[in-house]
């Protein structure tokens, strides 16, 4: 009699649970009936087809592959749209400049909500890159000064005595014959130029070690393996990340009451126009709160004040470490294979900044506005980020929102995720003929072949308002690296396994380099295995 009860009462739910995925599944499935797409299945709408895509290519990578691929494949231009429910929220690929355009510089939407729910397991909520609103301003309004151009070009110094203890550690791999890994090596030295740069002062992750250094990169570990859908892997973050997001949140907050103690004690208010640090700028408006108030009269740092200060240097440390020592690791891997890059490079440096280190030095640190100078450099560093960009910032639509194309207005809205894929735009042969040559004169107007770049046709920053806050810190200290190692050492990379056909139908180095082309997906895409390098100090004098 239970049982029947039991039955009785389980039937009709489990009909109406199945009636009401099934009526959600066909208005899913309906909604991208006139739309653009791939081809679609009703039951598995893109899902299949992502699986088929993803197989051809080595695990985990960044989904601008794939999306690339199936744009080639299918011959998709413009926007098109992926239904991937129910595993993941749908999107409308946007893939020229036009339409990039129009939800990041015409109108300038909010970054998705996705953005922020994955930094928020890891880093914590409402960091720069993917706030929005009011938070967004305050911290975008704190940090800008000490990432202007003018201000950056005082850090130059900076950048090149931390890049000489980089050259030392070159030196002793070249003296060993070592395989090493360069991911890890470029890492530790963008991670002390940027620590110079949030809390000025040194945080020795090429030297001594730094525990900074040593728990973020176990965070990205962990991020990376969050993504996977493993279901173990996922228990095994969960088990590990509260403990090492409690450690270094203790840590980092340590250093901001330090800090802002240091401050009221010496009356410091932290100057927009010349800042000591990023830190002394999201303290100012503390500081400047407290007036002439002294001991009892000045307030406590409210903890979501401080938890948002917390959250914001640990996103500036992994984002800035992980991006630019990420095109670097590129960077390196292609001149490894174009000796007459690296010759033009090295003339050019030489021009520029005088044939000996020593008056090299002297010019970088006296002179930054030289580093201007360095167009082909420039160029190479452009070029590198056109064929491997880390990655897109996915945008949300308000209500109603379209965007034309070829005269039809194609929906963008009801939480949509808009994907700007410039990665697709940057093999696109309509813009950058040739796209999977490694040509950095195309960016060089005039010169040679090269008719130079539009600006909307290089997106490596993305654009607008949400473009790359750190960008002129990040090629300024890529150009400082590149010319204080290009000169004196040649690198070659270890353990290639080069494809015997290629395996994208939009590039073929991989043919060359075998899959480490192939980005994986972490917070950004990132090298695949390392950047497994060796290098050899040249004989210049």
């Amino acid at each position: 009699m239970e049982t029947r009860t039991i039955l009785f009462i389980l039937i009709p739910l489990v009909g109406a649970v199945a009636l009401d995925f099934a009526f959600r599944l066909y208005r899913r499935r309906q909604r991208f009936r006139d739309l653009p797409k791939p081809p679609h299945s009703f039951l598995w709408g893109h899902l299949k087809l992502m699986g088929e895509i993803a197989s051809q290519y080595p695990p985990n990578c960044h989904p601008q592959i794939y999306i690339t691929t199936i744009a080639r494949k299918y011959d998709l231009k413009g926007i098109w749209y992926l239904d991937l429910w129910p595993i993941a929220d749908p999107q409308a690929v946007l893939t020229e400049p036009e339409l990039m355009d129009a939800v990041q510089v015409t109108r300038v939407y909010n970054q998705h909500r996705i953005s922020d729910e994955l930094m928020q397991t890891m880093i914590g909520k409402n960091v720069v890159a993917t706030a929005n609103g009011p938070i967004w301003k305050k911290l975008h309004n704190a940090m800008a000064p000490a990432l202007l151009p003018s201000h950056v070009r005082t850090l130059t110094g900076v950048m090149a005595d931390e890049t000489m203890i980089f050259r030392e550690t070159l030196r002793k791999l070249s003296r060993s014959g070592q395989v090493f890994s360069f991911e890890d090596e470029i890492a530790k030295l963008v991670f002390d130029i940027v620590g110079r740069l949030i809390f000025n002062f040194p945080l020795y992750a090429q030297t001594r070690g730094s525990e900074y250094h040593r728990d973020l990169k176990e965070i990205i570990r962990l991020v990376n393996q969050q993504l996977s859908i493993n279901p173990l892997a996922k228990l095994n973050v969960t088990l590990k990340k509260n403990a090492v997001r409690k450690r270094v949140d203790a840590s980092i907050t340590a250093k901001i009451r330090e800090r802002l103690a240091a401050l009221r004690s010496e009356n410091i208010v932290p100057s927009r126009k010349d800042p000591l640090s990023i830190l002394d700028l999201m303290l100012r408006e503390t500081v400047l709160q407290d007036g002439s108030g002294k001991g009892a009269n000045v307030r406590e740092l409210p903890e979501d004040e401080l938890e948002l200060l917390v959250t914001n240097v640990k996103g500036l440390l992994v984002g800035a470490m992980g991006t630019t020592a990420d095109t670097l690791c590129y960077a390196y891997m292609l001149l490894s294979k174009h000796p007459e890059v690296v010759q033009k490079m090295r003339e050019e440096h030489d021009r520029v900044f005088g044939r000996d280190l020593e008056t090299t030095l002297e010019n970088v640190k006296e002179h930054p506005t030289k580093l201007g100078e360095l167009e082909y450099t420039t160029s190479v560093l452009k070029e590198v980020m056109r064929l491997f960009p880390v990655g897109f910032g996915v945008k949300e639509a308000p209500q109603g929102a379209t965007i034309p194309y070829q005269g039809r207005e194609y929906p963008i809205d009801d939480g949509l995720v808009i994907v700007p894929c410039w990665h697709t735009m940057h093999y696109d042969p309509r813009y950058f003929p040739s796209p999977s040559a490694f040509r950095p004169d195309r960016f060089l107007l005039g010169d040679g072949d090269g008719d130079g770049v539009p600006r909307g046709w290089f997106r490596a920053f993305s654009r607008g308002p949400r473009g790359c806050l750190g960008q002129d810190l990040a090629v300024e200290d890529m150009r400082v690296i590149l010319l204080l190692t290009v000169r004196d050492f040649d690198f070659a990379c270890a353990g290639l396994r080069p494809n015997p056909e290629p395996k994208a139908p939009y590039m073929d180095l991989d043919a060359v380099f075998g899959d480490i082309v192939f980005q994986e997906l972490a917070l950004e895409a990132k090298p695949r295995g390392g950047m497994m390098m060796t290098v050899k100090e040249r004989n210049t004098r």
